[in-house]
């Protein structure tokens, strides 16, 4: 039986909100219970076993805030940050942990979804700042041992920003990721924190009307959003993001219950 959700908001903060007023804790499974309309209002939180999502939890738009957790459940639940309306100003993080071979997560049906995954069965909304740039170009080559490139002007660049560069030959590890040190949008150079280590092909005219409209030219991808999820660095084994559909079984109506992500 699903229980409607209160009109008051929870701040996962006040300890008043917790089962026996106590916060959660490094390791523990964290239940947002149906009903709840909870919103995480600290910066950084311990790295949680699971977050099993019932009710509503809502990121705080007051803050940064980074939520962390090897496994993230929505089940009957939603997760929100921001909305349609009103996209999340600050920055939300949720990271993920987990080895390769570590605990997987299942489902109420004995179904596995895998390890170091946000799973949803429920609702996941997440509004961020729209960006006007998500790919550029390389006006000129850019050489093993260049801390500056070239790219469109007037974008939407600033420090901080994490950039990628695509391979330009054959060589498929030639792909690079860099931070944005400065950008100036009259002239529009960037200057990288590290060092270019391949050879990455650019002009200051795109080759469409030379090769059949084909724009040979390094692509350069903007990948910073307000909104991160993102995998502990280890092993090199990567997060995921799983919705899918379950089946149920209530124990107390004897029924099935379907859910959709």
């Amino acid at each position: 039986m699903e229980v409607e959700t209160e009109s008051e908001f929870r701040y996962w903060s006040d300890v008043t909100n917790w089962p026996d007023e106590t916060l959660p804790v490094e390791g523990d499974d964290v239940h947002i219970m149906s009903g709840w309309n909870m919103i995480l209002d600290i910066e950084e939180t311990p790295v949680f076993k699971l977050i099993r999502v019932n009710g509503v939890l809502s990121f705080s738009d007051e803050m940064d805030v980074h939520l962390k957790a090897k496994h993230v459940f929505v089940r009957a639940g939603e997760l929100h940050i921001g909305n349609e309306t009103h996209p999340y100003n600050h920055t939300a993080k949720i990271t993920l942990y987990g080895e390769k071979n570590a605990e997987s997560i299942v489902y109420d049906n004995a179904i596995e979804a895998g390890n170091k995954v946000l799973a949803n069965v429920g609702t996941v909304k997440m509004f961020g700042q729209s960006r006007t740039t998500k790919m550029a170009r390389l006006h000129q080559e850019a050489n093993k041992g260049d801390t500056e490139i070239y790219v469109d002007k007037d974008l939407d660049l600033v420090e901080g920003d994490r950039i990628a560069l695509a391979a330009t030959s054959y060589k498929q590890e030639a792909g690079e990721y860099f931070t944005i040190s400065s950008y100036d949008s009259d002239s529009g150079k960037i200057v990288l924190t590290e060092e270019v280590h391949y050879n990455h092909w650019g002009a200051p005219e795109s080759t469409s009307e030379t090769y059949n409209g084909v724009d040979i030219r390094g692509e350069v991808l903007i990948l910073s959003r307000n909104i991160q999820i993102s995998g502990e660095d280890i092993e090199s084994w990567g997060c995921q993001m799983v919705t899918s559909d379950t089946i149920e079984f209530d124990q107390t109506t004897l029924e099935l219950k379907e859910r959709t992500g």
